[in-house]
């Protein structure tokens, strides 16, 4: 079996749409200098940010890493909440979730919850987030910005007083504005979000961007948490039950960005592996 050095070696295989590009042009252990810096932090509340909308429905990219990052974080010692919209409704009876609505929030009422929480820092994993004209596109070049909150409001004010992090496999997400120096080649990406982050992490799936970042975790501070081929595969079920979509198929199937499940368990193994090698 081979030896992976770094997250990015494991999460970035199987890439379609050109993140390895974005590698090769900042080629850092992004994984590992973000939870570096994520462990300097105060425990406390931490943002999360999910909920990508495709074909009437969130899709299954996003969720599933969102609710491990937030299981993981509660182990750790810290209060997870998820930022999301009605899309994603249910999807995480066990974390305290606040819904968006699609108008958005007033100045008033993100100053208010940011306030209210007190975030220690904010963590966007697949979420769509506004392009240079405000728009906000998916992997079609599709505008669905009347079917996604402006979440990406409440992240880009929050960053302005706590760490942000972002995790994308397109371009198109809520942090990858880090990357623009290399999304703006057209000839490798149509378009993409302009919003950064302080560390923004890439991956061939965002869910494994998110697996890798617990895997990280679990490796710097010896503790169990990664979840298991078959908790991510229960809670995929879950998700899809309520109509929860592969990205790709545009269908409410047991996949995720059309990818062939039994790879789940390959880069789970991989990422368990690479946490628990001396």
């Amino acid at each position: 079996m081979r030896n992976f050095h770094t997250i990015e070696e494991i999460v970035l295989q199987h890439s379609t749409r050109n993140m390895d590009k974005i590698q090769a042009h900042f080629p850092n252990e992004h994984t590992k200098n973000a939870v570096q810096a994520f462990l300097k932090l105060e425990k406390g509340v931490i943002f999360i940010y999910t909920g990508f909308y495709v074909a009437g429905f969130a899709e299954t990219d996003g969720p599933l890493g969102a609710y491990f990052l937030a299981k993981a974080f509660e182990k750790l010692g810290y209060t997870s909440v998820i930022i999301t919209d009605s899309f994603c409704e249910d999807y995480f009876p066990d974390i305290k979730t606040l819904y968006i609505p699609l108008s958005g929030l007033s100045e008033e009422e993100s100053t208010m919850i940011l306030n209210t929480y007190k975030p220690i820092c904010h963590l966007s994993i697949e979420r769509c987030g506004q392009n240079a004209e405000g728009r906000y596109l998916n992997a079609r070049g599709v505008d669905i910005k009347e079917f996604t909150a402006p979440v990406d409001e409440l992240f880009r004010k929050g960053s302005q007083t706590a760490p942000s992090f972002g995790i994308g496999d397109g371009g198109n997400e809520v942090g990858m504005g880090s990357f623009a120096d290399v999304l703006k080649n057209k000839e490798f990406f149509y378009d993409y979000c302009v919003i950064p982050c302080d560390y923004p992490m890439i991956a061939s799936v965002s869910n494994w961007g998110g697996y890798g970042f617990i895997a990280e975790l679990e490796k710097s501070l010896h503790v169990n948490v990664l979840p298991s081929f078959e908790e991510v595969e229960k809670y995929l079920a879950f998700i899809v039950e309520k109509g929860s979509v592969d990205g790709i198929k545009r269908e409410s199937v047991m996949s995720v960005d059309g990818k062939e499940w039994a790879l789940e368990p390959q880069i789970l193994q991989a990422l368990k592996d690479y946490a628990t090698q001396g």
